[in-house]
């Protein structure tokens, strides 16, 4: 005799599905993490990704603010690294000023001789 396949399906509302997508887009959170915490399959997770972006899933998606937010994070990291090379720059050049400085007191020295 066949098994009879149920046909209830977890059902979940667009709240949740649009909550659990805004979840993946943050920098720091991977969407498989994201999945398991909230024990749905990684698969499901990117399908309703999407959906939102294509519009599927009804209501406010809030993407553009959480891609603004992550290319604002990731200027910002963007910024520091950058800050840093600079500082590291200023000080080869301030380094390279004083061994000038110093070569053309040695030369002075050796031509006062």
């Amino acid at each position: 005799m066949p098994k009879v396949i149920s046909k209830e399906y977890n059902r979940y509302t667009n709240e949740f599905k649009r909550l659990s997508v805004l979840l993946t887009y943050h920098p720091d959170i991977l969407a498989t993490e994201v999945a398991e915490k909230l024990g749905i399959h990684p698969v499901m997770l990117y399908r309703w990704r999407m959906e939102m972006k294509n519009g599927d899933i009804p209501g406010k998606s809030g993407l553009n603010d959480i891609y603004t937010e992550t290319d604002l994070f990731k200027a910002n990291q963007k910024i520091k690294e950058l800050e840093s090379k600079l500082n590291e720059t200023r000080q080869e050049r301030d380094f390279l000023k004083k061994v000038k400085r110093f070569f053309q007191e040695e030369n002075s020295k050796s031509s006062r001789s």
